[in-house]
């Protein structure tokens, strides 16, 4: 097995002809958990397209590659991903509802899922790993249809049909963000256990540094379609350099009542095809350098990546 499950080298991408991504890098190990946090707007969900590389989301990549444990599957033709979406990259969108059939069980809906890939389901193995993940009632959920359920119950089901077809990379979109909170503490347990049971590395994609500080491994912080800071994620969360990251932290209410410190504006829509730091109009430490120095993300500390520094020397 290669050293890396998931590479993302030098990575750009576009809708049509306008730049949403740019120069994008970072790896998962084998059985790694790795959290992708940042504003909406920021590409992280145009990222998860690129990986599944299903053509209608509209995502196309300009430059760069994406290494699966060692295969560039960065332009696979239809059949081959079809191939390995589900076997080999498992998948939990954001809204789950649009991912079943509201009308139909559960098992009916699993069996012809794996049934695609040429795989058979077994009721009994599933009820058994359902248990596992302390799934309540497996064998009468599995029984049930979509619309019966709440929100939390379809996103944990969605989550049993990825463990079923036994991928080895999971993508999860935003895979908590319309849970309450009950529910998304089981949905990160579930993952957590998965993980530890079967050994699977997770690309989580998150807007909530609280729910990535309770799974993650390393944690990257994106802005305007680019990695601004990425390590291990105590570090970044304990001690963040980017004046972005630093800003996120500072907008979550503290535990000492500390009133949280709201960020003005908005993540540029062009960003990506900035020359010099898309951050620089929202950054209180901007100087006139910043407007045109070019953006390298740069290995501040071992293991510990940021394109800017300014935030921490000028604190």
């Amino acid at each position: 097995m290669a050293e890396n499950l998931l590479e993302i080298k030098d990575l750009t991408l576009s809708y049509g002809e306008f730049k949403i991504v740019t120069d994008v890098n970072f790896s998962v190990k084998p059985g790694e958990i790795v959290c992708i946090a940042g504003e909406s707007g920021c590409g992280k969900s145009t990222l998860i397209k690129a990986i599944l590389g299903i053509k209608h989301l509209g995502t196309q990549v300009v430059n760069g590659s994406i290494i699966l444990n060692g295969r560039d599957i960065t332009n696979l033709s239809v059949e081959e991903r079809r191939q390995i979406l589900g076997t080999e990259i498992g998948y939990v969108p954001q809204n789950t509802r649009g991912s079943f059939n509201n009308i139909r069980s559960y098992d009916i809906q699993y069996k012809e899922t794996l049934q695609c890939h040429n795989q058979k389901f077994d009721r009994g193995e599933a009820i058994k790993l359902f248990k596992r993940l302390n799934f309540p009632d497996p064998e009468r959920l599995l029984g049930h249809q979509p619309w019966e359920m709440s929100g939390g119950m379809n996103q944990r089901m969605a989550i049993g049909l990825a463990v079923l077809q036994e991928p080895k990379l999971m993508l999860a979109d935003e895979a908590t963000s319309v849970l309450d909170v009950t529910s998304q503490k089981q949905v990160i347990e579930e993952l957590a256990q998965l993980r530890d049971e079967l050994g699977w590395s997770i690309l989580f994609i998150t807007h909530n540094l609280g729910v990535a500080s309770h799974i993650a491994d390393k944690l990257g912080v994106m802005y305007a379609g680019r990695m601004v800071e990425y390590g291990d994620i105590r570090k970044v969360l304990d001690d963040p350099i980017h004046p972005y990251t630093r800003a996120l932290l500072a907008a979550i209410p503290g535990k000492d009542r500390k009133l949280p410190v709201g960020l003005e504006g908005r993540p540029p829509l062009d960003g990506a095809e900035w020359t010099g730091c898309t951050f620089e109009p929202r950054c209180k430490h901007r100087t006139e350098a910043c407007k045109t120095r070019a953006y390298c993300l740069k290995e501040v500390e071992p293991g510990h990546f940021a394109s800017c520094s300014e935030g921490r020397v000028k604190q």
